[in-house]
């Protein structure tokens, strides 16, 4: 667990809604021990726009344009000293909380891409920001974070009131082995609830009581769940081990499910859990895919809440 460091990287964008990231980490006590960058990828005025000077018209423009930039920083600097004032209100320390403010290189989404490389522990951001579409799961900026940043997780700050409750699906994978660690270091001797989580698909496909079963299926069957019991086990050591009480520990085995993401979206609602944890990639880990299916589909079919992609 020592690979993870303390500084996590908060986007903003200037918008209500992304402001909403802020009263999240105000709510969601074990972030308070962290050092928090509030970082902005600022659209100022591209280099282009100052070719068009040597015509008279275009110097009017240009200046302004050069106003318009400045009235806009000013008001991004305002907003983070805004956010910075919530945060320190909520218990962060005032010296554990930094403001950085860059102007766009290559786009916003590979700007915070590249932030994000300079040893950050996670990157927290809205779904939706700017120019939010209603029915719209996440923002093109989002999207872009979740396909493309690998290096570390992802938190996607949702909509549900935070409880403290998170819901963390383990299958005993190696992705579900570095969710379990993140999520163990992070809350480590915190009130948090943990609800440890293994979905099994429907085996009914396979008719294991029939002359025709394959040699050893109902065998395979038992196998894999006492696999995924045993996978469930050893993450609730793991949490034990980083100073969560057992009795905020609670372990769930689902089986018999058609769609793994939508049960996991179900049962983390009926937990009363506001945050579910999973491993970029899992069992059926496909190298050519920058994620799994199973962490897509439940970004859309849990919507209203906290997800965090763990690489």
């Amino acid at each position: 667990m020592s690979e993870y460091k303390d500084k996590l990287l908060v986007v903003l964008d200037g918008s209500e809604r992304s402001f909403k990231t802020i009263e999240y980490l105000c709510d969601f006590k074990p972030f308070i021990q962290k050092e928090i960058v509030l970082f902005n990828v600022f659209n100022s005025v591209p280099e282009s726009y100052w070719d068009m000077s040597s015509e008279a018209f275009s110097r009017n423009a240009m200046a302004q344009a050069k106003g318009w930039e400045l009235q806009r920083r000013k008001e991004m600097e305002d907003y983070m000293e805004r956010a910075k004032s919530l945060l320190e209100s909520a218990g962060y320390s005032r010296t554990g909380i930094s403001i950085c403010i860059k102007n766009r290189k290559k786009g916003v989404a590979r700007d915070i891409i590249a932030e994000a490389s300079k040893g950050y522990f996670a990157v927290l951001a809205r779904r939706r920001g700017y120019g939010a579409l209603l029915h719209v799961v996440m923002g093109s900026t989002t999207t872009k974070l979740v396909e493309n940043l690998s290096s570390v997780p992802v938190l996607l700050a949702g909509l549900n009131r935070i409880n403290n409750a998170i819901f963390l699906t383990v299958d005993g994978s190696e992705g579900s082995n570095r969710a379990v660690d993140f999520t163990a270091n992070l809350v480590k001797d915190s009130q948090c609830r943990i609800v440890l989580c293994s979905v099994l698909r429907d085996f009914e496909h396979m008719d294991i009581s029939s002359e025709n079963a394959p040699a050893g299926s109902a065998e395979y069957v038992q196998s894999f769940f006492n696999s995924m019991q045993s996978a469930v086990d050893e993450a609730a050591e793991k949490l034990k081990a980083a100073g969560i009480k057992s009795e905020q520990i609670q372990r769930k085995i689902i089986t018999g499910t058609k769609t793994r993401a939508g049960s996991i979206a179900k049962a983390a609602e009926d937990e009363g859990c506001d945050t579910i944890v999973l491993g970029r990639r899992g069992k059926s880990n496909v190298q050519d895919f920058g994620i799994g299916r199973v962490p897509w589909k439940v970004i859309h079919a849990a919507r209203k809440m906290t997800v965090w992609i763990v690489s």
